[in-house]
């Protein structure tokens, strides 16, 4: 069944709804395309704390209301964070008989923000179908609610390749995948770039008003380029471009998208090592510290044996592929006998 869009195949109208800006993860974009679902990004501004309690969430909701209306799913997925927007979902469904499922991201249930809605969460957990997470960590919290829950890490991007664009094999070039987040060892990386004025670096996300890294671009040697956000087209096109894809995190139990985009796209990986990360990305893949100095190594050593990690990646990838589309299967039958 994989790439013939399950939803579509068994006459299932499903609808992605997601309460964030576009640019970001593209994790919801790419299951609901594989899926075969309409996707919904619903936002007002990016501001958080008392304003989006306040302003943003409701005016959130006003514009929902809307787009459920004109599509009528049979079946809503919905993320997680913020859990306002499965809220609304769930009150929905009380009044459609809609089915709905929940993707709730590694902040949803460990970022200590977050933490006040725990008790929001298990009570729609208990309710949707299953609550979908990326990782065994996050499943044992949401099981501990007695709710089902789903493990289903990001989807194939493989189908987004944009196919013309290749490495300049006399530049060598690191792509680091970044939200300018505050679990982003940002400091290190342009440290270690320091010392390797022969590679380039291009670093993604929007740093010109990140609250975390407001002086990154002041920092930053002249090997390093700030992309700022990109369309999906540029986005993939730069990862296709560069021999080595970096993505960082200071943070366990995170599956990092920005890997697992490289994977899809045939790309060696620079990650951090935690378990989770050196479990799933187990070759072609090199494993630091986030120090500046094992950054500095993981990418000589890349530059140095790198035919061996492009072989590595591809074997990896279809792997992961295959696994990817049995889960997503399973994921599909479950939906169907739910109803």
């Amino acid at each position: 069944m994989n790439s013939e869009k399950p939803f579509i195949k068994l006459g299932i109208k499903a609808l992605f709804l997601v309460w964030a800006f576009p640019q970001g993860s593209h994790r919801s974009q790419l299951m609901a395309e594989l899926l075969g679902m309409e996707l919904e990004h619903v936002y007002l501004t990016r501001r958080q704390g008392l304003f989006s309690v306040l302003i943003k969430y409701p005016a959130q909701t006003f514009k929902t209301i809307p787009i459920l209306l004109r599509h009528r799913p049979e079946v809503l997925f919905v993320q997680n964070p913020p859990i306002f927007g499965t809220l609304i979902v769930y009150l929905w469904s009380l009044f459609t008989g809609t089915k709905f499922i929940i993707d709730s991201h590694t902040d949803a249930l460990l970022a200590s923000w977050w933490a006040w809605t725990l008790p929001l969460q298990r009570f729609l957990s208990h309710r949707a179908i299953t609550t979908i997470v990326t990782n065994d960590h996050l499943a044992q919290i949401v099981a501990a609610w007695q709710s089902s829950v789903f493990v289903l890490v990001d989807p194939p991007a493989m189908h987004l390749k944009q196919g013309s664009l290749s490495p300049d094999k006399t530049i060598f070039k690191v792509i680091m995948v970044s939200t300018a987040s505050y679990d982003e060892p940002i400091d290190h990386v342009l440290e270690a770039a320091r010392h390797l004025p022969q590679v380039q670096f291009y670093i993604t996300g929007n740093f010109d008003n990140s609250p975390h890294h407001s002086h990154a671009k002041a920092k930053a040697a002249p090997n390093v380029y700030f992309t700022g956000y990109v369309s999906d087209k540029q986005f993939y096109g730069l990862l296709e471009s560069a021999q080595v894809v970096m993505s960082l995190t200071t943070e366990n139990y995170t599956i990092q998208s920005g890997a697992s985009e490289a994977l899809w796209l045939g790309r060696p990986i620079i990650t951090s090592d935690w378990p989770l990360l050196r479990s799933y990305f187990y070759r072609g893949t090199i494993w630091v510290d986030n120090s500046a100095e094992s950054i500095r190594q993981a990418v000589l050593t890349m530059q140095a044996d790198l035919p061996k990690f492009e072989a590595e990646i591809l074997v990896l990838q279809e792997e992961r592929r295959q696994e990817w589309w049995q889960r997503a299967n399973e994921l599909v039958a479950m939906i169907e006998q739910s109803n």
